[in-house]
């Protein structure tokens, strides 16, 4: 967060002026002696004025009282076993990834693959081990359901909105992953604005406004806004898109409560494909995510609760195609206005190592109820961590239980691991399934170096129907890969982020080998600048798949094998964040859903400027 109250120091005091009498009442007659003087009454006439404008700060703020506020409510945050503490942003980190989706920001986690048709307006989805069910987006705690019945009962992952957020966690559990985004809040009364401005290659254009403050009778009141445009002559799919966000608030003691709402309005041309198959339909719509809640206490502190009710809704002015394809247990609205309520009751208790929650989801779908009940159990130590996780989604017929776990025999020797069985109950086409994932690390200064495997059971994959009707899938062979991965600041202020997996075998929308390794300098020159008034970040990242599987009705397509190369340089002055990037660095040409091509040579550079008045 970036909320800073106005440090209480006393006001400048006026220099003091000494002016020569003698010589200044000989020397009236001579004009530039007079300007002199003049000048010199109006320096100390500005002096006093600024003095003055500090001194009614001050008394503003005395009157208003505290400067920082007790923050409005935040949804329950999961504690995280991995070795190397897990991956999670704050807003500055998040800012700093160059994540421009959410799909970019996955793309390093271990087990998951994006796939994409395009630049940052096409359709993504993400799969995990091959299995586009089990990665799942909590935003506030309301979990995003896939509405368009286009997507196949999978999220589009380039609805979901980081610009708004201030933490990102990933909850990397055995069968699945859960995403958990929380949105930005304010604690000062001091206002805070931010103005971000970005421009590149395909006329790629993006603004952001923020504004925030908190009041002296503890009401928040927050707004923002994220427009952005894209043009591509090879006719890869043009797109323009506005984002609106806005929360009122109230907070004091340990009560709270607030309203929401992010609105994402898209429009986007139709996308044309190689062949075979044919082109992605034009889209024309809006995705909404409103809700209210009132909580007692932090749900960080002793005893808490929470109750919010939610309504997601999609509006399309167009409907490109209707697809006939059943999404096995899952429940659809109507086709052209897709909505649904969500109502979220939470309450959980913590103290120390140990925490306890409970929540319960109950969904409207049309005209029908589910209810999702979920608990969690966490043990934290340095030394010691164990969380348990169990829910049964009523709408999916579906029961999970999990159980992942941290040890730490030795400061530089690390074990972690994740067991899940999954079960339907009731008799249907989806198989029971027993996940497991198992790492060993040695810690080297500040990163962290490892290895381990991850395995599925047989599994009933959905497909991404969202690029192309006639994909299809249904029950696969069990999967097995092992994976090693480097994540920490390996010398000085040098570090590295890197993952390789690799698979028993291609698969169903799984390619055989893939990699993600970054290499950064991210200082801020402590020595030179010890007021932390400059930090400079620069990457160069190299991404290498292998390809994929996608099976249709009568044929099985494949994806491009493929490498990429692309580099960040991030420069912070003071509020200022000056940031510049190139992706696809060597031109590739590839695809990663067979027939799309991916965008060419992209650079995008802009500056991200914050505010307090």
């Amino acid at each position: 967060m970036h909320d800073t109250a106005q440090a209480q120091v006393p006001p400048p005091r006026p220099p003091q002026v000494r002016v020569d009498t003698t010589k200044a009442k000989g020397a009236l007659g001579d004009s530039a002696a007079l300007g002199d003087t003049l000048r010199t009454r109006a320096d100390s006439l500005a002096a006093d004025s600024l003095a003055r404008e500090n001194l009614r700060i001050l008394a503003e703020q005395r009157r208003r009282g505290d400067t920082i506020k007790v923050p409005t409510p935040a949804a329950e945050m999961p504690r995280l076993t991995d070795l190397d503490g897990g991956y999670r942003w704050g807003r500055d980190e998040l800012a700093a990834t160059g994540a421009l989706t959410l799909g970019d920001l996955l793309d390093g986690v271990p087990g998951v693959t994006i796939f994409r048709s395009g630049w940052i307006g096409s359709p993504q989805v993400g799969a995990v081990i091959g299995d586009m069910q089990k990665l799942r987006v909590f935003y506030d705690g309301i979990e995003l359901d896939a509405l368009d019945p286009r997507n196949g009962g999978m999220l589009d992952l380039s609805f979901v909105q980081l610009w708004q957020l201030e933490e990102v966690r990933i909850e990397r559990g055995a069968s699945e992953i859960r995403v958990h985004l929380r949105s930005w809040r304010v604690r000062s009364v001091t206002p805070s604005t931010r103005v971000d401005i970005g421009t590149g290659d395909l006329e790629t254009n993006g603004y952001r406004g923020y504004f925030g403050r908190r009041f002296s009778s503890g009401l928040a009141l927050q707004l923002g806004a994220n427009q952005f445009g894209t043009r591509d002559n090879r006719g890869t799919g043009d797109a323009d898109g506005l984002s609106l966000f806005g929360r009122v608030g109230w907070a004091k003691g340990r009560f709270s409560s607030d309203a929401s709402f992010t609105r994402t309005a898209r429009e986007r041309t139709e996308q044309l494909r190689e062949e075979p198959g044919s082109n992605l339909p034009p889209f024309d719509g809006a995705v909404s995510e409103a809700y209210a809640r009132i909580a007692f206490a932090d749900t960080a502190l002793g005893v808490w609760s929470q109750l919010t009710a939610a309504q997601l809704s999609l509006s399309q002015n167009n409907l490109a195609f209707t697809d006939s394809i059943t999404v096995p247990y899952r429940p659809e609205p109507s086709e052209l206005t897709p909505s649904r309520q969500q109502y979220v009751a939470a309450g959980g208790w913590g103290r120390g190592p140990l925490a306890l929650s409970v929540t319960g989801r109950l969904r409207r779908i049309d005209s029908l109820s589910f209810l999702s009940p979920s608990a969690r159990l966490s043990f934290e130590t340095p030394r010691l961590a164990v969380a348990g996780f169990a829910e049964q989604q009523d709408e999916l017929k579906l029961r999970r239980l999990e159980v992942s776990g941290r040890l730490l025999p030795l400061s530089w020797l690390g074990i972690s691991g994740a067991v899940s069985h999954f079960a339907p109950t009731q008799a249907g086409p989806t198989p029971t399934t027993l996940t497991y994932r198992g790492e060993v690390g040695v810690r080297i200064k500040r990163a962290w170096l490892s290895a381990g495997v991850m395995s599925r059971d047989t599994a009933l994959l959905l497909a991404p129907i969202v690029f192309d009707t006639t994909f299809n899938a249904g029950l696969v062979g069990a999967a097995t890969g092992t994976f090693v991965a480097l994540r920490g600041k390996i010398w000085k202020d040098v570090g590295f982020d890197a993952t390789a997996v690799k698979w028993d075998s291609a698969g169903s929308y799984r390619p055989g080998y893939q990699t993600r390794a970054q290499l950064y300098v991210n200082t801020g020159w402590l020595s030179r600048f010890p007021t932390g008034n400059l930090n400079v970040l620069f990457s160069v990242t190299h991404e290498y798949r292998t390809q994929a599987y996608f099976p249709t009705v009568d044929a099985i397509l494949t994806s491009s094998q493929y490498r990429t190369i692309s580099t960040q340089l991030e420069i912070r002055l003071l509020q200022a964040t000056l940031t510049y990037q190139f992706r696809n660095l060597l031109n590739e040409q590839h695809q990663q859903v067979p027939g799309y091509f991916m965008h060419r040579p992209v650079q995008f550079y802009g500056v991200r400027w914050y505010f307090f008045n």
